[in-house]
């Protein structure tokens, strides 16, 4: 009787296993969701595994695409930073055309190169080694690297400072 009784505990620890793996897929599908729409991601603690990180990409989703704007996209569906080595598969399988060299080391060292240069779009995040976009960070934004404005005189000032009337 014992041994029955083990059997449905396992049985059901099983299940309930199914039931937290698809409650997971559901949060990340509103995370998702709610940042295509421009509205924090509501669930922090929806994962997306390591596995299936690129399982919501089409084939030909990033094909044809910039650099730039396939990374934007791919960070958009996922909601949060990612690793390099991340955003590398996840362009791969979908479809984007790396050039240059076939080494995928060269590869992705070529992608954080490129992601570093652009400020403008990207945010590395350090504690994570991984970038992500301005607009999930807004309250980083303030901290952004303010244009310099040349004035009349050839000097260089930062915004601010010229915003306050000084020629």
């Amino acid at each position: 009787m014992s041994t029955d009784i083990k059997s449905a505990i396992e049985s059901l620890y099983s299940e309930m296993g199914t039931i937290n793996n698809r409650l997971n897929e559901i949060k990340k599908s509103i995370n998702a969701l709610s940042v295509l729409i421009g509205e924090e991601a509501p669930f922090s603690n929806a994962e997306i595994s390591s596995i299936g990180y690129t399982t919501n990409i089409r084939p030909d989703q990033f094909f044809g695409k910039g650099l730039a704007t396939a990374v934007k996209e791919y960070l958009k569906i996922r909601g949060r930073a990612s690793t390099v080595q991340e955003i590398y598969e996840a362009l791969k399988t979908g479809g984007y055309e790396f050039t240059g060299s076939r080494a995928e080391n060269i590869l992705q060292r070529n992608l954080a190169i490129s992601l570093s240069k652009n400020s403008n779009d990207f945010v590395y995040v350090k504690s994570s080694n991984s970038y992500g976009l301005w607009e999930f960070y807004p309250e980083k934004q303030r901290e952004k690297k303010k244009p310099k404005v040349t004035t009349l005189k050839g000097n260089s000032e930062d915004e601010s400072e010229n915003k306050e009337g000084n020629p």
